[in-house]
């Protein structure tokens, strides 16, 4: 009969000491790893966000970005989905603040709101104001018959074209501008005015115009309620972008919004929105950068 080995005193005592510094550090792995999923990493919330809460300001309705959808009390819309997701990605409720656009960067200054949220532009004026974390590119769309049938893809496409716009709008003047360079002479772009621009689309979808020209979230909306009969190039004219905007000195909660909106723009949920939306060409690709 073989003899049973004898554990020392003195190893037996570091073995113990071993395995209860293994079984703390399990332990505390199995806590952290628990803590960040339920609070999607956020061990330490902004204060704006300790009571679980963001409330974002919106000048609604906006269409396609925040509107009520037909009949109903429910916001839908490229922001409204944007704005959930964060909220998800940061582990909060998220709750819109209707406000008119004027009124929105006070309510925002005053602590009414925590963030705007509400396709707003990104101005030097406004920098003043508050801080922006960038999330859209819009400027002015180009919008054609569903297929695109006449192969239309930038500007200087338009030339020898039909275009519908609206008189006294910076679309007329930028037409304007292509028939003084890029479509000087016997190539002009053929310029169709309207009163309003409905009558623009309705020119369009018609067959009266090749394409007309909007803002570009104007022009979005156009798409969705023309039942599949319209479409919007990717290509925009002198774009700008829009932003979420944040408090001046409210750090804290700018980096976790862009710590979250890259995570949105890495897994794919952020161009999954816009996708949805039609909204391809206001993809913004510089956030991560």
């Amino acid at each position: 009969m073989s003899r049973q080995a004898r554990v020392p005193p003195n190893r037996r005592a570091l073995l113990s000491v071993g395995l209860l510094a293994l079984l703390a550090a399990v332990l505390l792995a199995a806590c952290t790893e628990g803590g960040e999923q339920d609070n999607r990493g956020l061990t330490s919330p902004p204060p704006e966000l300790e009571d679980g809460v963001l409330r974002i300001g919106s000048d609604i309705p906006y269409p396609p970005f925040e509107s009520f959808a037909d009949g109903t009390s429910t916001l839908t819309g490229i922001d409204v989905d944007l704005a959930r997701a964060l909220g998800e990605e940061l582990g909060v409720e998220v709750r819109f603040v209707d406000v008119d656009a004027d009124g929105r960067i006070p309510a925002l200054e005053e602590g009414r709101v925590d963030v705007i949220i509400s396709a707003m532009t990104i101005t030097e004026a406004r920098r003043q104001l508050i801080d922006f974390i960038p999330y859209f590119k819009g400027g002015t769309g180009i919008l054609v018959p569903a297929g695109n049938p006449t192969g239309i893809r930038v500007d200087y496409h338009l030339c020898l074209h039909t275009v519908a716009v609206q008189a006294g709008t910076i679309q007329l003047d930028q037409v304007k501008a292509l028939n003084a360079d890029l479509c000087a002479g016997e190539v002009n772009v053929r310029i169709k005015t309207f009163a309003q621009h409905a009558q623009a689309v309705a020119e369009l979808r018609a067959g009266g115009a090749d394409a007309a020209l909007a803002d570009y979230p104007v022009a979005l909306n156009d798409v969705v309620l023309s039942d599949g009969r319209l479409e919007v190039i990717d290509f925009q004219m002198l774009p700008v972008t829009y932003g979420i905007g944040v408090r001046k000195g409210s750090g804290e909660l700018k980096e976790a919004l862009t710590d979250a909106l890259a995570a949105l723009m890495t897994d794919g949920r952020y161009e999954d929105i816009l996708y949805k939306w039609g909204a391809r060409a206001g993809i913004w690709k510089e956030v991560l950068s």
